[in-house]
This record gives structure tokens, C-alpha cells and sequence, in this order.
């Protein structure tokens, strides 16, 4: 297999990362590892406030990820494959948080990323904003913020969020759908576009 300079990894599709690593690859899986890193810690800090848990979590996948190189599966789509390993090795860390799985009907906050909500917090021009993200977010069950999330600030589509959460793809245009409706009662569409960008940007 060819080898490229450090520099001419980033320059790879990550489908093509994805087979160096599997072939054994350690610059291909680095590359691998530094660019997804911020989207798994960013994702895993939606799903438990213990910032300690998720960069465990986040080393073994990547560990075990390594070790079992030969034997782990193509992924069609590199980012959607290490979101749903990461979920899953985090919700079988939180058996107290069942919530977070499978109930679509209890609110709950999302926590944010303490410097960008600090950075939000800081700049008054967005104190009241942040007020109604709050407000907002806190309407919505664990499984409406979580889907949201990827929608808006992971940028995946409805089949690759189906992935993660194991659910059908239908389920997840559903589920986007009625979450709409429900903020659609309670915000003008104006407002509700500030604030999923504001989601984006947290």
C-alpha cells in the first residue's frame, strides 16, 4: 500500500482512511482519530454531563477500534459508524439514564459545552437568545434534543441519524416532524431558525 506524507492524509476522503486503518495504517487511523475527535466528544457530552466518562469512552472506542483493525466492518459512512459505537458504549456506562434511550416523552435539558456556553453567555447581544434555547431545549424530551443534534449540528440526514439511534428511518422523520409541530405551537418560525442555529453553534 502507498504510504503519503502526514500532510497528504488530510487530503483523504475518510472512506479511504477508513481501509488504510483497516489494513493496518497507524497515520490513516491518527487522521482518523483527530478528525472525528471534536464530533464524538461534542455528541457524547449530549448524552451524560460527565465530561471524564466521555473521553474515556472516547479512548477505549478508539482503542478497541485499533485492535480489532482486521475484523471490524467497511463503513460507508465513517462519521455515522463511530457515532453509533460511541452511543452505544456510553449508554451501556449509564444504566441509570434509561431516559436517554428510549423515553420520548420526558423533558429534559441537554447540557451544553461549558466554553461555548460561556462564550454565548459573555456576549450580551445573546443573553436572551440563550434564554429561550434554554426554554426551548428544556421542552423537548432526551430523544427530540438528541435528534435534533445530529440533524442541525452533526449535519447528518435522516438514514445516518436512523443508524445511531437505532431506529427505522421513517421513525426518524417522524420523530423530527412531530418535534417540529411541537415547537411550531410555541415559537414563530423566525425565531425557532435563530435558535436551531444557535443549536449548531453551541
Amino acid at each position: 500500500m502507498e504510504r503519503f506524507t502526514a500532510a497528504e492524509y488530510k487530503n483523504l476522503a475518510p472512506r479511504e482512511l477508513w481501509q488504510r486503518f483497516k489494513a493496518g495504517d497507524e497515520l490513516a487511523f491518527g487522521e482518523l482519530a483527530q478528525g472525528h475527535y471534536r464530533s464524538l466528544y461534542n455528541y457524547g457530552s449530549r448524552l451524560t454531563a460527565d465530561s471524564e466518562l466521555v473521553w474515556d469512552t472516547i479512548q477505549d472506542l478508539l482503542l478497541e477500534l485499533w485492535d480489532h483493525r482486521a475484523t471490524v466492518g467497511d463503513a460507508v459512512f465513517v462519521k455515522t459508524y463511530l457515532l453509533k459505537a460511541l452511543r452505544y458504549k456510553l449508554l451501556k456506562a449509564l444504566p441509570q439514564q434509561p431516559a436517554v434511550q428510549l423515553d420520548e416523552s420526558e423533558p429534559a435539558q441537554m447540557p451544553f459545552s461549558d466554553s461555548i456556553e460561556q462564550k454565548i453567555i459573555d456576549d450580551e447581544n445573546q443573553t436572551e437568545q440563550t434564554r429561550l434555547l434554554r426554554q426551548l431545549m428544556a421542552s423537548l424530551s432526551k430523544r427530540q434534543q438528541e435528534v435534533l443534534y445530529l440533524r442541525f449540528y452533526q449535519n447528518l440526514e435522516n438514514h445516518e441519524i436512523a443508524l445511531i439511534m437505532g431506529l427505522e428511518r421513517q421513525s426518524v422523520a417522524n420523530l423530527l416532524h412531530r418535534t417540529f409541530k411541537e415547537l411550531r405551537h410555541q415559537w414563530s418560525s423566525s425565531l425557532l431558525l435563530i435558535l436551531l442555529g444557535m443549536v449548531r453553534l453551541s
